[in-house]
């Protein structure tokens, strides 16, 4: 006899489930976030949200005599269905007399790899790669230096993006170190900016200053005061469910709305912790594509989780399906850049490790892949029944345990 807890796994591909086997004899349990179960978001509720917006006049009105359009979107390592929020976006353009010819789409990769014509099509859906102009950020090239900010981050930013007429940005609210949240102005800085303004913008968070996670940060302040200098008129937010799918939407000015979403977020990704368990599994779904998002964003949940949600001595496990390897960050995981670190070597590693013992999980991934990331004394199985026998061996048969389906979660 076995358990089996099934969890979100491997973003944008097929199955969207993994099923994880457990003995009969484990006390284990899935501690879900609160929207974990949202139903998806309905057409008439996204054209709602859209045709309602907070803090700006209608999409409609915005666009009225302006001549060139730039809608910007976030990339593969979010799951922001796009294609169901750009044509309710496109109508509203259409009642201004804009049409698709007049339009560019950028992917804002910040730093991250390049999207491809399958990217877009998954993201976007066929019928728009096919008829709309659409290109990829670049962090080093067609920039434009807009002076600094008053902390002193230097204001480079997409050339293509800064001479539109009108500005939108697409993008999904979720939980972030640095930022507080994702969406909202972060889509800008560090989505189209350059490499410089991206080191300026991360360096002081990499080491503690000015971050946070689910709340507001002097990071996310700095960042909308490079968005108000550069210009972003309409901000579409997405919170997303527990299958990575919208849940909900707030449109409208890339504050206000922002404020709306953050304060929704908190509570909808809010999860009820067990206490005092032996082994906890961090599942890195939907930021789960490539092994450097997970590096990071697998601690989400720990850095707002009471101290006592696991034993000392306990056990951390990290999933990650990690489908494209290493995967690709410009500023931050690749050798010689800019802020490449490893794991150990960050504030990260030394408050929420500690003592307890440290396990990755990933079928796609090899030791020098994991070793790049993490220190030698994290133990690799891409086999899921190895590990199991293995933390056995370490905690007995009837260890407790929970389970954490997302990335996405908070506590507390």
């Amino acid at each position: 006899m076995s358990n089996i807890i099934k969890v979100p796994w491997a973003a944008w591909r097929e199955p969207n489930f993994l099923d994880l086997k457990f003995p009969a004899s484990w006390d284990v349990v899935a501690c879900r976030m609160k929207g974990a179960q949202h139903e998806e978001l309905s057409d008439e509720k996204i054209k709602s949200s859209i045709l309602n917006p907070i803090g700006t006049p209608k999409l409609s009105q915005l666009a009225k005599e302006r001549e060139n359009v730039v809608i910007i979107i976030d990339d593969m390592t979010r799951t922001t269905q796009i294609s169901r929020i750009l044509p309710h976006v496109l109508l509203e353009l259409e009642k201004a007399e804009i049409y698709k010819d007049q339009i560019t789409i950028i992917a804002a990769i910040g730093a991250h790899r390049p999207m491809n014509r399958q990217d877009f099509i998954l993201k976007l859906g066929k019928e728009i790669v096919n008829t709309i102009r659409i290109e990829n950020h670049h962090p080093y090239e067609n920039l434009t230096y807009m002076g600094n900010s008053s902390k002193g981050t230097p204001i480079d930013v997409n050339s293509t993006y800064l001479k539109a007429d009108l500005k939108i940005a697409i993008g999904g609210v979720i939980p972030h170190a640095l930022a507080g949240f994702g969406g909202g102005a972060k889509i800008v800085l560090p989505g189209v900016c350059g490499i410089r303004t991206l080191e300026a913008s991360h360096s002081a968070g990499m080491r503690g200053i000015g971050a946070g996670i689910g709340r507001m940060t002097d990071i996310r302040r700095d960042i909308e005061e490079v968005v108000k200098k550069v210009g972003l008129d309409f901000s579409i937010n997405a919170i997303l469910n527990e299958e990575g799918k919208l849940a909900t939407l707030f449109s409208g000015h890339f504050i206000e709305a922002h404020r709306k979403a953050m304060d929704f977020a908190n509570q909808f990704y809010s999860t009820k912790v067990t206490l005092n368990n032996q082994i906890c599994f961090f599942n890195s779904f939907p930021e789960d594509s490539e092994l450097n998002q997970t590096q990071y964003k697998a601690f989400n949940l720990l850095m707002t989780a009471p101290n006592n949600m696991l034993e000392r001595t306990g056990a951390v496990v990290i999933m990650t399906s990690s489908y494209e390897g290493r995967g690709y960050h410009s500023l931050l995981a690749e050798t010689g850049s800019k802020l490449y670190k490893n794991l150990i070597e960050s504030i990260l590693w030394k408050a929420f490790v500690k003592r307890r013992n440290f396990y990755l999980f990933s079928p796609n991934i090899n030791e020098f892949d994991k070793n790049h990331f993490f220190p030698e004394s994290v133990v690799l199985f891409n086999e899921w029944d190895r590990l199991v026998e293995k933390l056995e061996k370490k905690y007995g048969n009837k260890p407790k345990a929970a389970i954490f389906p997302t990335s996405i979660q908070l506590t507390g």
